[in-house]
């Protein structure tokens, strides 16, 4: 009877504790933050290999346009994304901010914005970016970012 109960109770606990484990390993969900500091990356097309003409663009597009922001631009790594550099753009101090420099690059299309040198354009939350590169994907993050960050209201 202790044998059955033993085993009993080792099954109960693993089938108990094996989900919530299991849970601990999820990734975290995206959360809005609109006061938050954001970041703007711009994805550049692997057609166009001349990261280092592009990123001096979007430079001197930033001085111009944005020179109160003190805005910089920094190339990175994020193979998950792209296998150019990514232009890393920052800080906005909130998603407003983020969301006008956005709607403005689509909005005047400065030359690199032209020409599909830019595959894509995505804004974040300093914290929504943490998320992403834990989960080295991007695949969750649209639809959070098509409802709170392109849909009005």
């Amino acid at each position: 009877m202790k044998k059955t109960y033993l085993i009993l109770s080792l099954v109960l606990s693993l089938t108990v504790w094996a989900p919530l484990s299991a849970q601990s390993f999820l990734m975290p969900d995206y959360v809005q933050q609109p006061d938050s500091q954001h970041i703007v990356l711009i994805v550049l097309s692997e057609k166009w290999a001349d990261v280092r003409e592009i990123s001096g663009e979007v430079v001197k597009y930033n001085l111009r346009l944005y020179p109160e922001m003190e805005l910089v631009s920094t190339r990175v790594s994020l193979p998950f994304l792209s296998n150019l550099p990514v232009l890393y753009v920052h800080y906005f101090s909130n998603k407003a901010e983020a969301m006008e420099y956005y709607h403005r690059l689509y909005k005047e299309k400065p030359d690199f914005m032209q020409m599909n040198i830019v595959e894509s354009v995505w804004v974040f939350s300093k914290g929504n970016l943490n998320t992403l590169l834990l989960e080295e994907s991007i695949k969750r993050y649209i639809p959070f970012f098509q409802k709170h960050y392109l849909t009005p209201g």
